[in-house]
């Protein structure tokens, strides 16, 4: 796809982080590096992207959504790559936050980050008052003991073979953020209910398919084009979909995901307003980094 759109998604979402973080101390300061480090912003995309199907909801509302959705999922890296976690140097083509500052500093700020996603949304005057109470609950059973978290424990635990569901893993680990930014900005409305639904079954399908290609990339590819390691895995004897099933059936499985996704989204919404989805669910499996 033509990466336009998530240029534009991603300035919007680092004017704002800007914005929330004027640099004037070191917890700030490692804030900055790490959320204004350059990334992708797909979580951010598929907000926008998602949000063209709702007339009901503003542009600005929209930019607080992506800007939470995407200052949660630094956080989750920066505790990702801890030397008692991953133990990974490299991050968005630069040194991990506990490389560049220190373990504390890293935890701390990855602390901080998630905090600052629940305010953004908290402070937006753009959100309505049961969007908030929904997008919170929703980013808190995403990123919680019973989503992101619970899965990277799974991902620990498969290390030292006490736990083999690789589908599982992924779901909770990575699918479940990817679920909400597709159905934060339907949320709180009754009129939304029904996309709602349809929009958390595609993410849910997108999410695993995003990562099952992280999983082929780290095998196929290398550091400097991933904007990380690309040895992670194997020094850590993850559970992969590449290790489980092999690098071309999981591609397969990833592009077949994907298919579906499309399908749905075409079969089920206007196509004058699922453009950007489109394209993006075609970008997450095809993409080279």
């Amino acid at each position: 796809m033509s990466l336009s759109f998530l240029s534009e998604c991603k300035e919007k979402v680092f004017q704002r982080i800007d914005a929330l973080l004027p640099d004037t101390n070191k917890i700030i300061s490692s804030m900055r590096y790490s959320a204004l480090a350059d990334s992708k912003c797909i979580r951010a995309g598929l907000i926008f992207a998602s949000g063209n199907l709702n007339k009901e909801i503003s542009e600005l509302a929209l930019i607080d959504m992506a800007t939470s959705i995407e200052l949660m999922h630094t956080y989750s890296l920066i505790h990702d790559d801890l030397p008692s976690m991953d133990n990974d140097e490299m991050r968005r083509g630069q040194a991990s936050n506990h490389i560049k500052f220190n373990e504390a500093t890293a935890i701390l700020t990855g602390d901080a980050l998630q905090a600052l996603a629940y305010e953004n949304i908290v402070a937006s005057p753009e959100i309505t008052q049961i969007q908030k109470i929904s997008s919170i609950k929703a980013l808190a059973d995403a990123c919680g003991h019973k989503g992101m978290i619970l899965g990277q424990q799974y991902d620990l635990d498969a290390e030292n073979n006490e736990y083999d569901d690789i589908k599982k893993i992924h779901e909770l680990k990575t699918g479940k953020l990817i679920r909400v930014a597709m159905t934060m900005p339907h949320m709180g409305n009754e009129k939304q209910k029904k996309q709602l639904s349809i929009l958390d079954e595609i993410g849910k399908d997108l999410g695993l398919a995003f990562q099952i290609i992280d999983d082929v990339l780290e095998v196929s590819s290398d550091s400097g084009t991933l904007g990380k390691s690309n040895q992670s895995d194997l020094l850590n004897k993850k559970l992969t979909y590449v290790s489980v099933f092999g690098k071309q059936a999981s591609i397969d499985q990833a592009l077949e995901l994907s298919s579906q996704c499309i399908s749905k989204l075409e079969k089920l919404f206007d196509r004058d307003e699922i453009g950007d989805l489109l394209e993006l669910a075609k970008f997450m499996v095809e993409r080279k980094s």
